[in-house]
């Protein structure tokens, strides 16, 4: 594939026959693509179905009818040999939309049990009588710094700094924690839009702003644990009212996880699905490998077996023949992929054929969908040729918006509720101390502004944790 790839290319380049070079290599790369996610499925698919059979039975119904739409998508493909229709992508696209929906609920939830958690933690000393009377902030402090730079590593040292600030006790001022927030995005002038758009999105979401439309509909138990932990009174906590919140979120917490565990499941095979209801009409088979027939093979007996387990037991000599054709595949995909964004950028607009156009546009999707992140949107997978900076203007209108929005929820939070979002939204943005110093400032600052004991000494067993 790879010797092929490189042929096209210089062809392409050379401007010798360009136009059915492109489709040429538009054809191998959807080939590969093909080849790619074929090895993947025929790795995962078994392990779904087996997945399947534990899943709570509050979602069984649902994911058995998202499980039967897959179903019948690789039965058109792999033992059918039938062209793809649109109305198959489509029904597939749509369970992954209401996946990707379903768990932007969950996070919503996550993110909101992570501030009360915080709030718990630190009255937890107090409740249980283990609070430090003798607590040492320089002990503490000293301890920090040396654990933040034992390392020379940049990214490790800002990573370890987040998770302090995380931890450490919340005490400046609310115009103090917005002008932080201004001077982030201040950073962000000169920037891509997207860029700027995403950081809001990960404040609004710590500041638990992005409520989901069907936030009390969605998973009804899960919603009355999440109204008993946000509506109490944090204030007068007494054992028996911390044992029951602790225990929302711990039922909470595990209601959560069964229902991530499950999507992430199937959210990586139907994306290995979308990725060859894509290309394998564009693919040419010719360049298809020994490999994707006997994944090809694996697929079709597991979704025309009354029995998995009976026809899993003829898998391993199968699966001797994919040793290393995952990783040899993508190795293939990633050198041809690897042009498809200068093409694209050069070509897409060049030519009326709609051939050429629908095919790139098929290909963008189908990289979109091979991202470490299950749940990249792929309706917006064309390359953006020009950049849309953010300018002084821009940044500034969008930074109004979201402390206005700030504002308007921490007058409707409690004292305990505004520290504990603080602290989450402080580890969410880029390091914003200048110096070594600035950093042991802060932290010494934050300790010994604290004069709550019980909270002391939470922090001092969660940063202990840490630095573990």
């Amino acid at each position: 594939m790879r010797k092929t790839g490189k042929i096209l290319l210089t062809e392409i380049s050379a401007d010798k026959n360009r136009e059915e070079g492109l489709i040429k290599y538009q054809r191998l790369l959807a080939a590969s693509f093909t080849n790619y996610a074929t090895i993947k499925l025929s790795m995962n698919l078994f392990t779904m179905y087996e997945m399947s059979e534990d899943i709570s039975l509050e979602r069984r119904d649902e994911i058995e009818g998202y499980i039967d739409s897959i179903n019948s998508a690789l039965r058109s493909i792999y033992i059918d040999k039938a062209k793809v229709e649109d109305s198959t992508v489509d029904e597939i696209t749509a369970i992954r939309d209401s996946i990707t929906a379903k768990m932007k609920t969950l996070t919503y939830f996550t993110d909101a049990l992570e501030v009360y958690e915080y709030i718990l933690n630190r009255k937890e000393p107090e409740i249980l009588g283990t609070v430090d009377e003798d607590f040492s902030v320089e002990e503490l402090v000293n301890s920090m710094f040396e654990y933040v730079f034992s390392d020379d590593d940049t990214m490790l040292i800002n990573s370890r700094i987040k998770d302090f600030t995380a931890q450490l006790p919340v005490r400046m001022t609310r115009e103090h924690f917005f002008n932080i927030i201004e001077s982030t995005m201040n950073l962000y002038r000169g920037s891509e839009k997207s860029s700027v758009n995403d950081f809001i999105e990960s404040i609004r979401d710590s500041a638990l702003l992005n409520v989901p439309e069907d936030v009390e509909t969605a998973y009804p138990e899960l919603f009355e644990l999440y109204k008993k932990v946000s509506e109490a009174d944090y204030s007068k906590i007494d054992k028996t009212s911390f044992d029951e919140l602790t225990d929302c979120i711990d039922k909470a917490s595990m209601m959560i996880q069964s229902a991530v565990t499950d999507y992430l499941m199937l959210t990586e095979i139907i994306n290995d699905v979308l990725i060859v209801l894509y290309t394998s009409n564009i693919a040419d088979k010719a360049f298809l490998k020994e490999e994707y027939e006997t994944a090809s093979q694996i697929l079709s007996e597991i979704i025309s077996a009354d029995d998995i387990y009976q026809a899993s037991e003829s898998f391993d000599q199968l699966f001797v023949k994919l040793e290393g054709a995952q990783e040899s595949s993508y190795e293939d995909l990633a050198f041809l992929a690897g042009n498809m964004e200068d093409l694209y950028e050069t070509y897409y607009e060049m030519y009326d054929s709609e051939s050429i156009k629908d095919n790139f546009d098929k290909l963008m999707k189908a990289d979109r969908l091979t991202s470490s992140s299950l749940f990249m949107d792929i309706n917006d997978a064309g390359i953006k040729v020009v950049i849309d900076e953010a300018d002084d203007i821009f940044i500034k209108e969008e930074t109004d918006d979201l402390l206005d929005d700030l504002k308007g929820v921490f007058k409707e939070k409690s004292k305990l509720e505004r520290r504990s979002i603080m602290a989450k939204i402080l580890s969410q943005i880029p390091v914003f101390f200048n110096t070594r110093e600035e950093i042991r400032d802060y932290f010494a600052y934050a300790l010994s502004s604290c004069t709550d004991k019980s909270e002391l000494t939470a922090c001092r067993e969660l940063i202990n944790d840490l630095m573990v």
